[in-house]
């Protein structure tokens, strides 16, 4: 079998650069995230004392996205991103292949992956749709953070 395709026509084979992009995923790093992320929404939390997270603040999440995204866990992936030292951005990228991200305290590691971390703001980064919000334990208790954070929500997921 012959896998060498080629297009001879000048004219139309820039179109073909763009759509036959394929991405190969990098498994040289085990994740292990919580959920199967069966609708491909990948949420990076940051936490140096847990395996996700501690028990409130993985209480608050399985809150927002029951409740608040209509959601289950299992649409979901939960990285713990300080488990990954050396994962950059474009691996996890590659490794997931995600629709939609929500980075959740990881600001120090967005900015050092070139990605504004203007908080409660949503962008495009590598064709994901992805929202900076702040650490989760700011939720527990802030009832003006978590406004926004809905408000912020709201606009990803139903608008």
């Amino acid at each position: 079998m012959n896998n060498d395709f080629q297009i001879s026509d000048d004219f139309i084979l820039p179109l073909f650069s763009d759509i036959f992009v394929v991405k190969e995923r990098d498994f040289s790093i085990e994740y292990n995230p919580l959920g199967s992320g069966e609708q491909k929404l990948l949420m990076l939390v940051s936490s140096t004392s847990e395996e996700f997270l501690p028990t409130s603040e993985l209480q608050l999440l399985q809150t927002i996205v029951d409740k608040g995204l209509k959601k289950q866990m299992k649409d979901v992936w939960v990285v713990n991103i300080d488990r990954f030292p050396n994962a950059t951005l474009s691996n996890i990228w590659s490794h997931f292949q995600p629709q939609q991200v929500i980075v959740w305290g990881c600001a120090n590691w967005i900015q050092s992956q070139g990605v504004p971390a203007d908080l409660h703001k949503q962008g495009y980064v590598e064709g994901a749709e992805m929202l900076i919000a702040a650490p989760l334990s700011l939720y527990l208790t802030d009832n003006q953070a978590k406004a926004k954070l809905w408000t912020a929500l709201q606009k990803m997921f139903f608008n």
